[in-house]
């Protein structure tokens, strides 16, 4: 029996050992081929041939890894089972790879054809999609193994150990996937910037002053908004002892983007201020969707009580975690807590896509510099206008519940009014310097905006009125979904919707102007 534990020791951290070199060394040299100034030394066969066997060594080590990690804990693993850990853990190994090669030759070797660039691109991407379902099957074959509620951070006040909602200081997975999906976004936009402004580095200072201010932002609006429910009458060092919990996302966010773009304005005076949001600041719904994560792993911030047999696309870990609650009992048979961490995830990242490959790519003819970064603000505020109330009640800030709700409200329509005021601006500017704008050419479409404008905005605010007149409020929880507060989002984001009827308004009667005096 101890030599089977010596074995299986040998072979789980011998594994583990051969992966980081492996991958380290395969780092190297694919950084080496991506600063290069020409493709010589990628073309070369010798150096192809220490790639694929650097990446064969990963992949089948990568493997043995979690094949040692289930006798280690001596997991009795069904044969199923046994084939989701070899098959997930070996494709799941490939997709790393082929990610991290991908982004790393894509973005810094620009030495590629056109055709091969957008090979790299796409490899980039599905890698991410096949992460996750194979990421996903790799897990099944541990998830009725494990021990839950799952652990949500290590403790070191009596040694380093795994614990659960520990309020001491401890290292939380929540703060790890903060940071994680912080890093990641600030990589990839240190690359939209270097693909567009030619050099790295841009965003280096900005990230180091704008994430800080974000997390103080984030824990400055939980305490101003749970401060009558959580703080007033107790201990005042209780507002700085972050490891207990209390971060908003919102606030986080609009104090970080407004540093942010103080601080990066003030270091780089010649790069638009504007274009460089639109390239950024989207890219913070990525940041969210892995920081919810952390969610996951503290078992917080869930719905109510739903059937599980509605939710059993999701992997069986997430399914099993899911039965269990930070601040309630655990769930019945045949439910679980709705994980709204993975829908606001889902959402997040389908937000991003929308607007910076959507409206950025193909309807970029139609936007101005700003637009996008502001469509953040609307995107997310609409995010939470409708997530809030989905909320087990003890997650929603504020003595009545409402303050997060609120604030998304606020987000998404002051987002539509500096959309509005982005464009009536410029035009304005490009008249008074006599600069032709092309969307003012055509007559018709401004006329057909006009209307398709008013009619939406009239329909939700005339379909809103009347909800919120003919419903009651609810009594229980003010932010609830029914049908007095759906009318009242309609009737608020409808009014501000309505503001957008202006752009087409002034581009007939600039428009006018501009042929009168012809």
């Amino acid at each position: 029996m101890e030599i089977d534990k010596i074995l299986t020791g040998i072979l789980t951290f011998g594994s583990l050992a051969i992966v980081i070199a492996s991958l380290v060394i395969l780092v190297i040299r694919v950084r080496k081929i991506a600063r290069a100034n020409s493709l010589d030394i990628f073309d070369e066969k010798k150096e192809k041939l220490a790639i694929g066997i650097l990446s064969a060594i990963f992949t089948v080590f990568f493997t043995l890894l979690f094949v040692g990690l289930a006798l280690i804990n001596n997991f009795k693993l069904s044969g199923l089972e046994w084939f989701y850990v070899v098959f997930g853990s070996l494709t799941t190994g490939a997709i790393i790879l082929a990610f991290y090669i991908s982004f790393r030759l894509h973005y810094y070797q620009k030495g590629f054809s056109a055709l091969h660039d957008k090979i790299l691109y796409w490899t980039m991407l599905s890698s991410l999609v096949g992460f996750f379902i194979f990421g996903s099957i790799l897990t099944e074959g541990f998830a009725f193994h494990l021990t839950y509620p799952l652990y949500n951070g290590i403790s070191w006040e009596d040694g380093l150990h795994l614990v659960n909602y520990t309020k001491h200081a401890n290292l939380a997975w929540y703060a790890l996937f903060i940071v994680g999906g912080a890093i990641f976004v600030y990589l990839l936009s240190d690359h939209k910037l270097y693909k567009k402004y030619g050099k790295h580095g841009l965003l280096e200072s900005t990230f180091y002053v704008a994430f800080p201010s974000g997390i103080i932002g984030a824990r400055l609006v939980y305490v101003i908004g749970n401060w009558k429910k959580e703080f007033a009458g107790g201990d005042f060092w209780d507002v700085f002892k972050i490891w207990n919990g209390g971060l908003t996302i919102l606030g986080g966010a609009l104090i970080g983007i407004i540093v942010g773009i103080l601080w990066f304005k003030w270091r780089n005076k010649d790069i638009p201020m504007f274009e460089a949001g639109d390239l950024v600041i989207p890219t913070i719904l990525l940041a969210q969707a892995i920081g919810r994560w952390g969610n996951f792993f503290n078992a917080e911030v869930h719905g109510g009580l739903v059937p599980v047999e509605y939710w059993k696309f999701l992997p069986e870990f997430i399914l099993q975690q899911s039965q269990f609650s930070s601040v309630a009992s655990m769930a019945p048979v045949g439910f679980i807590y709705a994980p709204l961490f993975w829908v606001e995830a889902v959402v997040n990242v389908a937000g991003y896509f929308i607007i910076a490959y959507l409206f950025g790519g193909l309807l970029k003819k139609y936007i101005k510099p700003g637009d996008l970064a502001v469509g953040y603000l609307i995107w997310y505020g609409g995010t939470r206008t409708f997530m809030e109330p989905l909320r087990y009640g003890a997650f929603n800030m504020g003595v009545d519940g409402a303050w997060s709700w609120k604030l998304g409200i606020v987000f998404a329509g002051v987002g539509v009014l500096l959309i509005v005021i982005n464009h009536l601006v410029r035009m304005f500017l490009d008249r008074k310097k006599n600069i032709s704008n092309e969307a003012i050419v055509s007559k018709k479409a401004n006329i057909i905006e006009a209307v398709v404008i008013g009619a939406i905005s009239l329909v939700a605010i005339v379909v809103g009125t009347v909800l919120f007149v003919l419903f009651e409020p609810p009594t229980e929880s003010l932010i609830d979904l029914v049908p007095h507060n759906i009318g009242l989002i309609m009737l608020i984001l409808g009014a501000f919707l309505f503001t957008l009827i202006s752009l087409p308004i002034v581009r007939l009667v600039f428009n006018r102007k501009s042929e009168a005096k012809i």
